[in-house]
C-alpha cells in the first residue's frame, strides 16, 4: 500500500497543495515553520479518522493536533487546525495497492463486507459476538448482501484505475468529519491492517519529539504489551521512544529466531550506520538492571543508555522499521537527522534506501531540514525530492532543473540544498551587514539566509550572472540582493527570481545613525568609557566626525569631474576579443585621456583645483546642515567613532546595540529600513 498522491486545503500552515509522489523514498524539505510537519499530519489523520486500527485512535490523533481535549472528545477547535475556521478542511490520499493485497483483499470480500456493516452502524470495534443476531437476522443479511455487492462494483473502479482508491476527510466547520471519498476505500484499508499481528502494522509514524527515557524502564510482554504495540503505530507514535528496551527485551524473550534476529539487526544498524560498534549482550547488570551492552572498536563496552539520543533514536526507527513494518508498507519519518552530526547524517539516506525502502519494498515520507539527507535525494534514483514554498506550493524539484544555475550558486557560495532548505537567500556586501540586518529584522528574515560577498562589485556581478542564467533556466527560488548605494546609484533592478535593494541612503550604516538610540548607549557607562552628558553632546560629536569627511568627498568628486579616466583593462572590453581588438580600445581611451591632460597646467592647476575643492566643499557643507545623517559615509563615522577610543566595546558589537536600541523602540530610521525589507521580500510589516 503506497500514497500515489496528496491533496490538502485549509489544513494548518498549508493552504491549498496537491502532489503525486513517485518513488520509494520521497524527501520533503523547506524552511522552519513552513508547515512539511503538517503534510506528515495530514496523511496520519486521513488514516486515523477514516481506517483507524484502534478504538482511540482518531480521538488521539485530534488530541495531538490540539482540536480535541480528552475531556471533552466530541467538541471540534476548528480553529487549532483551520487556517481559515470557516472553511472546511480537505484532505485527499490516494493510495495504490500492490498485486498481493488487491488479490487478498478481493477473496476477503465476505469478512470486509461484514466490517463495513459494522462501520456502519458505528460499531467498528464491537465484541463481534455481540452482532451475531442482527448479522444472522433477514435485515443484517439484506445489509450485508448490499456491502459485498457496493465492494465488488467499487472493485471494478479500483481495478480500472490501475488499483488505486481514494479515500478523503472532510471536516466542515459546525458538521464536522465526514468520508467524501470512496466509501469502502477506508474499510480496504482497515482490513490490510487489521490482518497483522499487534506487533506489526503496514503503516507508521515517527514523529520529531522523541523523548528517550533513560535508566530503569518497566518492561511489559505477551498481551499487557499488544495494546500499546498498537497504539505505538500511528494513535500515540510517541509510545515508540518510551518502549526501546521493551522492544529488544521482548526480541530476546519470544524465541532463539527473535534473538538471531535482532543481532542481526543491531549488526546491520552498526555496520551501516553508527560504525565501529557492536552489539555485546542483553541482560541485567551488576546492580540488577536491565541493560544492553555496547563494544566500540577500542574494546570500550558501555551501556545502550549512554549513547546519545540521536544514536538511541536512529536504533529504536530502524529496530521498529525491521520488526513491526510488513513488505509494502508506508512510514511517515519526521526529521531523521535530529541530534545526528553531519556524518552521519550523510550516511543516512543511502542507508534507508539500501537496507529498508528497496529490500522491503516500503514507502517512506520523510521531512527534514538536513542538507546532507537533501544532497542524497538528489543523488539516488530511488527518490525522489519536493520543495514546500508556502503553504501554496509544494513542487518536485527536478534534477534537471537546477543544472544551469547551480555553477552560479556555487560561485556564491551557497548551493541547492540551503536554497530548499530556506524560503530564500539573500546576499550582502559583508559580515556586518548581516549582523545588522538579522539582530534589527529577525521577524522579516527568518525563513531567509543570509550571506556575504565580501563587496558591493562582487554583488552586482552576481546579480547580473544569475539573471543572465535565470532566461534559460527559470527557478522558483528567490535570491535576495542588498547593497550600498555609494553615491553610485545602480541600474539593477528586479526579475522574477533576483530581487534587488539598493539602500536610499549611502549604505546601511546610515540607517544606524539614530541620534536618540546612540544618545541611550553613548551616555550609559557601560558602553562608553567616557559618557555624554546629553543629546546636544551627542549631537555634535557623531556631526563633527561626519563634517571631518568633507574634504575627502569634495577632491574625489572635484577630481571625478574632470573625466580623466583610467587606463585598467575591463573584464567587458577583453572578453573574447583579439590582441588587435583590445588594443584598439586602449589606444582610443589613452587618446581621449592625452586630449584631457594637453590643457592641465603646471603652473595653475593645483591652485586651480584647491579652489574647486574649497567651493565644492562649501556646497556639500550646506546640503549636509540638513542631511549629514544620509550621505557622510556611515562605516567611516562608525570607524571613526571605535577611533575615538570611547567605546567599552569593538565597533561591531557597538552596531548591534544601535540596531537593537532601534528595535526596540521602533524608531523611525529603524521602520523606513523595515519597510524596504518588507517589500524586497513580500513580508508583512
Amino acid at each position: 500500500m503506497h500514497l500515489q498522491s496528496l491533496k490538502v486545503v485549509n489544513f494548518r500552515a498549508l493552504k491549498n497543495i496537491e502532489i503525486d509522489f513517485d518513488s520509494h523514498v520521497n524527501v520533503i524539505v523547506g524552511p522552519n515553520a513552513i508547515g512539511k510537519s503538517t503534510i506528515l499530519e495530514a496523511i496520519r489523520l486521513v488514516k486515523a479518522m477514516l481506517s483507524p486500527r484502534t478504538q482511540h485512535e482518531s480521538n488521539q490523533a485530534l488530541f495531538a493536533l490540539g482540536a480535541a481535549s480528552p475531556h471533552v472528545p466530541n467538541r471540534l477547535k476548528m480553529n487549532a487546525i483551520a487556517q481559515d475556521e470557516k472553511a472546511a478542511i480537505v484532505i485527499s490520499c490516494r493510495y495504490k495497492f500492490s498485486g498481493d493485497e488487491a488479490q487478498w483483499l478481493k477473496n476477503s470480500t465476505p469478512q470486509i463486507a461484514t466490517n463495513f456493516v459494522q462501520a456502519r452502524m458505528g460499531q467498528a470495534f464491537a465484541f463481534p459476538g455481540a452482532l451475531i443476531a442482527f448479522l444472522s437476522s433477514p435485515q443484517g443479511k439484506t445489509e450485508l448482501d448490499k456491502a459485498t455487492t457496493e465492494i465488488n462494483e467499487e472493485w471494478v473502479k479500483i481495478d480500472a484505475a490501475g488499483q488505486q482508491i481514494t479515500i478523503e476527510l472532510t471536516i466542515t466547520p459546525g458538521v464536522g468529519p465526514a468520508s467524501t471519498g470512496s466509501q469502502i476505500g477506508p474499510t480496504l484499508l482497515s482490513a490490510l491492517e487489521a490482518r497483522n499481528a499487534p506487533s506489526q502494522t503496514i503503516f507508521s509514524y515517527f514523529p520529531a519529539d522523541r523523548a528517550l527515557p533513560s535508566g530503569e524502564q518497566p518492561v511489559q510482554l505477551g498481551s499487557a504489551d499488544s495494546n500499546q504495540q498498537l497504539e505505538a503505530h500511528n494513535s500515540q507514535p510517541q509510545l515508540k521512544y518510551s518502549r526501546l528496551k521493551n522492544t529488544i527485551f521482548s526480541a530476546i524473550v519470544t524465541s532463539n529466531q527473535g534473538r538471531e534476529n535482532l543481532y542481526a539487526e543491531f549488526h546491520r544498524i552498526f555496520s551501516g550506520i553508527l560504525k565501529g560498534r557492536h552489539i555485546k549482550g542483553v541482560g541485567i547488570n551488576e546492580i540488577g538492571l536491565l541493560s544492553i551492552t555496547v563494544e566500540d572498536e577500542t574494546g570500550r563496552q558501555f551501556d545502550l543508555d549512554s549513547m546519545s539520543s540521536g544514536e538511541k533514536g536512529l536504533i529504536l526507527t530502524f529496530l521498529l522499521i525491521e520488526r513491526t513494518l510488513v513488505e509494502g508498507g508506508l512510514i511517515l519519518l519526521d526529521e531523521p537527522e535530529l541530534h545526528l552530526n553531519p556524518a552521519v547524517c550523510k550516511d543516512l539516506l543511502p542507508f534507508i534506501v539500501d537496507q529498508y525502502a528497496s529490500r522491503k519494498n516500503l514507502q517512506l515520507i520523510i521531512c527534514s531540514h538536513s542538507p546532507e539527507i537533501l544532497a542524497g535525494a538528489f543523488d539516488r534514483e530511488e527518490c525522489s525530492l519536493y520543495s514546500l514554498m508556502s503553504g501554496s506550493m509544494l513542487t518536485k524539484v527536478r534534477r534537471q532543473d537546477q543544472d544551469v544555475i547551480s555553477s552560479a550558486l556555487r560561485k556564491l557560495g551557497t548551493s541547492e540544498s540551503e536554497e530548499l532548505l530556506f524560503k530564500g537567500i539573500i546576499f550582502v556586501e559583508g559580515p556586518d551587514d548581516i549582523l545588522v540586518l538579522e539582530t534589527g529584522f529577525g521577524d522579516i528574515l527568518r525563513r531567509l539566509k543570509l550571506k556575504d560577498l565580501g563587496g558591493r562589485i562582487e554583488v552586482e556581478r552576481q546579480i547580473e550572472l544569475l539573471q543572465s542564467a535565470e532566461k534559460d533556466a527559470p527557478s522558483a527560488a528567490m535570491r535576495y540582493f542588498i547593497f550600498d548605494r555609494d553615491d553610485v546609484p545602480s541600474s539593477l533592478t528586479s526579475t522574477e527570481s533576483v530581487k534587488v535593494l539598493q539602500w536610499g541612503r549611502r549604505c546601511l550604516e546610515n540607517y544606524l545613525l539614530d541620534i536618540d538610540a546612540i544618545t541611550d548607549l553613548l551616555m550609559d557607562p557601560d558602553v562608553a568609557k567616557v559618557p555624554f552628558a546629553n543629546m546636544g553632546e551627542v549631537t555634535g560629536f557623531l556631526k563633527s566626525l561626519a563634517f571631518n569627511q568633507l574634504t575627502e568627498r569634495a577632491a574625489r568628486e572635484q577630481y571625478i569631474s574632470y573625466g580623466f579616466g583610467d587606463v585598467g583593462l575591463r573584464a567587458n572590453e577583453i572578453k573574447g576579443k583579439g590582441a588587435s581588438e583590445i588594443a584598439e580600445t586602449l589606444l582610443q581611451r589613452l587618446t581621449s585621456m592625452k586630449a584631457r591632460l594637453e590643457v592641465v597646467s603646471e603652473k595653475d592647476w593645483k591652485q586651480k583645483f584647491e579652489m574647486n575643492c574649497a567651493d565644492r566643499e562649501e556646497q556639500l557643507r550646506k546640503i549636509w546642515e540638513a542631511k549629514w545623517r544620509e550621505d557622510c559615509d556611515g562605516k567611516r563615522l562608525f570607524q571613526d567613532i571605535g577611533a575615538s577610543g570611547r567605546l567599552r566595546m569593538s565597533v561591531r558589537n557597538f552596531k548591534k546595540r544601535v540596531i537593537t536600541q532601534m528595535r526596540n523602540t521602533q524608531s523611525e530610521n529603524w521602520r523606513s529600513a523595515k519597510s524596504l525589507l518588507s517589500e524586497l521580500t513580500g513580508a508583512p510589516m
